[in-house]
């Protein structure tokens, strides 16, 4: 009796065995479960509605419309599908429908992914009707970024498809087929723009027809749509800085010191985000990556490196006064420059054979004057320098130079402020002296920064020693950001007192020095004009390029509302196009209107495109940012 109840549990737990492998191959592998539940019902995945932008005054800059997809299960394709009515149908050719479907089949045999994007309302109501006929293809609906304006791309930013490391990062939310931020505020603020997936399920025929809502739409998810997004971006003065870089390439940055907000980011050559919406967005984004000589794609506010040229000397300066190698009465007596050996760092201050003090220094751009300060520095502890070059470091860094700034932006270079060891590891320890690095003086020498650290930098000196991280985004659907990182104020490694002389030296740039000739008659400003030396390798040798026009300035001086900084790849002298350009947008914002006319006139209809395609023939593959980018590696 024993033996034969033994016997009855031993055949039950086979049987049991067996039940449970049957029932796991029929429910529970993904092949069954599309073929048991995709017969039947229809899963549809909601994508939501993503987020509008607008900017700081409420005008709307991206929003929605609506597209349809095709989907495709290649698993559930039948083996007498009929090809070539299908493409016909689809408008696409052979090896389109090929191709598509081995991209599908790469992702997923049995899960659902798109085939074929983009399909008008038009076009999608010929489709639809047909659609019963193919076997393992359905349809999904979907929102498509529309951009409003033609330009800024490098803010806005664009979308496009997931790739697999996308996937593989957030498995539970992408799958093939979706789309994410690719650049600008829409890769910055992705999760905070793209919403919460929803899902419905349909019951559908045995011609695939849907006929009515699964279990009475108990197991359907809303989808949430995205947040909406207000930047701090005023888009009636990112459109004039536009038109103020009319064949010009470089960089615009403005700022409000008072809070951080980036009013104004400028990347020329400008690029439309449009072109990175619709089927053709990928051969429009190839045309740009193949642009080697313009590199639109090259985000110059945050990405491409320039050395600051004179400005720089400001902080020179300070960093003079903070470490107590100078002070306000220190002078220097200039003689044509600032000798040392048999070479010399030649000055058109214009001011020679006298006693000059920090404010004239600044306003005429005395270089003998800003050397003599900087070897003051490094010499500083004359028995370690390393020492003295680190404290500059730190000094310098406290501005913002040689970090990310740690804003909300998606692209961004630290740049280069050397260290004594980076020094030391160049040349050898104790095998290098003041002399040796004095380039670093007047901004030149291993010194690289982005446009958008010295509009921060010029933000710190406007409030005498600290700034407000800078960032883009003003509000998050209506409510004001509220990230400490954005929020509190950032000091600087320099004393408030000592900022009054450079200030002041500043303003006097628009009475005695080079700013003088679009100097604005009702408006105050501070500002320091730079010329930055470029050269190019080309064939092992070093070749000089026109140099890059840059200034930088504040305003009003009493009660200061922006900061900007402004690059002109090779457009000379820093008077020439920057500072103009600077001073305009700086009236544009504080006026609301500009009354220099005749020189507001030059700027939008003149530019540097002779310049540039005189460049471009020169011999080599090259282009005027790739020489921007490795700016460090020049030499004098």
């Amino acid at each position: 009796m024993k033996k034969l109840y033994i016997f009855y549990i031993l055949l039950s737990s086979i049987g049991l065995i067996f039940i449970i492998r049957l029932f796991y191959i029929q429910i529970y592998t993904e092949k069954y479960i599309l073929n048991a539940f995709n017969t039947s019902i229809k899963q549809e995945i909601i994508i939501p509605e993503r987020g509008s932008i607008f900017d700081r005054n409420n005008n709307l800059l991206v929003f929605n419309k609506s597209i349809y997809e095709l989907i495709v299960i290649p698993m559930l394709i039948d083996e007498h599908f009929n090809i070539i009515e299908f493409c016909n149908l689809l408008g696409i050719e052979k090896d389109i429908f090929y191709k598509n479907l081995e991209k599908a089949k790469a992702y997923s045999k049995y899960l659902p992914s798109v085939f074929l994007p983009f399909i008008s309302k038009e076009k999608f109501a010929t489709i639809q009707e047909k659609l019963y006929k193919y076997k393992g293809f359905d349809w999904t609906k979907r929102s498509l970024r529309d951009y409003k304006v033609e330009s800024s791309a490098n803010i806005l930013g664009y979308i496009g498809e997931v790739t697999q490391k996308d996937i593989k990062k957030e498995s539970n939310y992408y799958q093939m087929g979706d789309f994410i931020g690719w650049a600008g505020v829409e890769k910055s603020y992705e999760k905070i723009l793209r919403g919460k997936k929803g899902v419905k399920y349909w019951i559908r025929d045995r011609n695939g027809c849907i006929i009515g809502s699964y279990n009475n739409k108990k197991n359907n998810v809303k989808a949430i749509s995205g947040n909406d997004i207000s930047l701090t971006i005023d888009w009636k003065l990112q459109n004039y800085a536009e038109k103020l870089m009319y064949q010009k390439k470089g960089g615009i940055v403005a700022i409000n010191p008072k809070n951080g907000e980036i009013l104004s980011l400028v990347s020329s050559p400008i690029n439309n985000p449009n072109l990175f919406v619709g089927i053709h967005r990928s051969e429009e984004f190839r045309k740009l990556i193949k642009n080697t000589i313009d590199y639109p794609l090259l985000d110059r506010t945050t990405q491409a490196r320039y050395p600051p040229a004179s400005p720089f000397k400001l902080l020179t300066e300070l960093a003079g006064l903070q470490m107590g190698v100078v002070d306000q009465n220190t002078t220097f007596v200039c003689y044509k420059g600032f000798r040392y050996g048999k070479k010399r760092i030649h000055c058109h201050s214009g001011i020679h054979g006298l006693p000059i003090g920090v404010e004239t220094a600044v306003a005429v751009s005395c270089n003998n004057y800003f050397a003599q300060v900087y070897k003051r520095v490094i010499e500083k502890y004359p028995k370690n320098l390393t020492k003295g070059v680190n404290e500059w470091n730190e000094i310098i860094k406290s501005f913002g130079f040689g970090n990310y700034l740690y804003n909300d932006l998606a692209t961004g270079e630290k740049g280069v402020i050397p260290s004594g060891d980076y020094y030391n590891k160049k040349y050898g320890s104790s095998k290098w002296n003041a002399l040796t690095i004095i380039s670093n003086s007047i901004g030149q020498g291993e010194i690289n920064v982005t446009p958008i650290q010295l509009a921060n930098m010029v933000c710190a000196i406007a409030n005498k020693g600290f700034f407000y991280t800078p960032h883009i985004v003003k509000s998050i659907n209506h409510q004001p950001i509220s990230n400490p990182n954005y929020t509190m104020a950032k000091h600087t490694k320099v004393k408030s007192k000592y900022f009054n002389l450079i200030i002041s030296g500043m303003e006097k740039v628009f009475i005695i020095g080079t700013g003088k000739s679009f100097r604005s008659s009702d408006i105050r400003m501070a500002g320091k004009t730079g010329t930055a030396q470029n050269f190019l390798k080309v064939n092992q040798k070093m070749v000089s390029l026109p140099d890059h026009s840059i200034f930088i300035l504040f305003a009003p001086v009493e009660d200061p509302k922006i900061a900007i900084s402004v690059i002109i790849e090779n457009g000379g002298f820093g008077s020439r196009w920057a500072g103009p350009i600077a001073s305009l947008l700086a009236e544009k914002y504080i006026r609301n209107k500009v009354q220099r006319k005749s020189l507001e006139k030059r700027i939008m209809t003149s530019g540097l495109q002779k310049v540039y395609d005189f460049i471009a023939k020169m011999k080599g593959i090259y282009s005027t940012t790739n020489n921007t980018k490795n700016s460090i590696d020049k030499k004098k």
